[in-house]
């Protein structure tokens, strides 16, 4: 199975795929953002964002295709707000034979705007966050009521721990022992 974290930046999706990765039995990490740093290197030209591009769907689908042959679950935390690349990638996934559960951690704009200003470890991406925090609250609200196999999970006032014990239950996912 792939657990798809889905949220607007500064939701704590990569906090909690650490905490999920700690907790599943044989879970792995995979982040696509490392596929747009690659089309970055190859193309240094590159401006806005790499989502935008095609080979960045398309690379994410079979790299992370591959990664959850080789750990069940696949943890991959990343925001995709346009809900036609949702598709596209989701589909693909799934095209390809996996199982594919996207969970959105929902968080009210004025604690992603103080969580975003708070973070000492990607301050240089602060102004382009700020600038998607009504199109994420707005693109990804209510997102399990339009998409299958979504749930939404609270990611304000508990602890990492508490929202992946939380997911871990609502997938029925295997744990360490």
């Amino acid at each position: 199975m792939i657990v798809w974290l889905n949220g607007a930046f500064g939701a704590g999706k990569t906090t909690v795929a650490a905490e999920l990765c700690r907790a599943l039995a044989g879970a792995r990490r995979f982040d696509p953002e490392w596929v747009g740093f690659v089309l970055r290197r190859i193309r240094p030209g590159l401006t806005g964002d790499y989502q935008d591009l095609a080979a960045w769907r398309t690379w994410t689908v079979r790299l992370a295709g591959l990664a959850a042959r080789h750990a069940r679950p696949l943890v991959v935390p990343m925001t995709v707000l346009r809900a036609d690349y949702r598709a596209e990638i989701l589909g693909g996934l799934r095209n390809r034979g996996m199982s594919v559960r996207q969970v959105v951690l929902r968080v009210p704009g004025p604690v992603l705007r103080a969580r975003i200003d708070g973070d000492r470890v990607e301050r240089a991406a602060r102004a382009w966050r700020h600038r998607h925090v009504e199109r994420a609250l707005a693109e990804l609200g209510g997102l399990a009521d339009r998409e299958a196999d979504t749930i939404e999970v609270d990611n304000h006032g508990r602890t990492p721990d508490e929202v992946a014990v939380e997911i871990v239950a609502r997938l029925a996912l295997p744990t360490r022992s």
